[in-house]
């Protein structure tokens, strides 16, 4: 943007990609069968979802960005677990993802272009937001991104502020206090006292050690 916008550009890459067929990708975006795109927008809705598919990308995120969510999000490129745990579930959108598998091949998106300019006069705060590398960077106030990024921070504080009331409501303590005391209590434990049979049985052993050997009397 402005010159060209997100869906063009992602057509012309899968156009590029099905003109060039013998076009060598690079080990990561050869596991997706082709170059990865991820949709990044705040104003992206879930109804429109197979239309994503159809253009071409394969995933999603809105902004504001998350990065350690697009972390997530990115490792599903290498790694096949992530990528199942992150594909798109009904009631998960505002978390991005995955709209499917790994494509098998490059013919799976619709390039046929739609004959329509990608933006016509665009505005000041568009311009601004397009040439800058900030993700946060906004458009004018009244925009409709301007609007849903402001919905989406608000929710996420929302979220962290739930998170925060929820660990100062836990009850300090837990397991570790018994535990160790249970430790200590083994640790100072004093020995124990033997047996009274044990202690009668040694006494006598001591006293007849003491006492001299019994002599039988003389024969007269």
């Amino acid at each position: 943007m402005p010159i060209v916008d997100g869906l063009t550009s992602t057509k012309m890459i899968r156009s590029f990609e099905k003109s060039h067929p013998t076009h060598v990708l690079s080990k990561r975006a050869a596991l997706n069968g082709r170059i990865p795109v991820i949709a990044v927008s705040a104003s992206l809705i879930e109804k429109d979802r197979q239309g994503y598919i159809d253009d071409g990308f394969d995933g999603w995120i809105l902004k504001p960005i998350s990065f350690d969510r697009l972390k997530h999000i990115m490792l599903g490129i290498v790694d096949p677990g992530a990528r199942k745990a992150n594909i798109y579930k009904a009631g998960g959108w505002e978390r991005g993802g995955w709209f499917g598998k790994a494509k098998k091949d490059i013919y799976a998106a619709d390039t046929k272009p739609n004959e329509q300019p990608p933006m016509t006069a665009p505005s000041e705060g568009v311009k601004n937001a397009a040439s800058s590398d900030d993700p946060f960077v906004r458009e004018e106030d009244s925009s409709v991104q301007t609007q849903e990024q402001k919905r989406m921070a608000d929710a996420q504080e929302e979220e962290r502020e739930e998170e925060s009331a929820t660990a100062n409501d836990e009850p300090e303590g837990g397991n570790a206090t018994p535990t160790i005391s249970a430790v200590a209590d083994t640790t100072d434990e004093e020995p124990q006292a033997p047996a009274e049979d044990e202690t009668a049985d040694e006494g006598a052993e001591g006293q007849a050690a003491s006492e001299p050997p019994a002599t039988e009397p003389a024969e007269s």
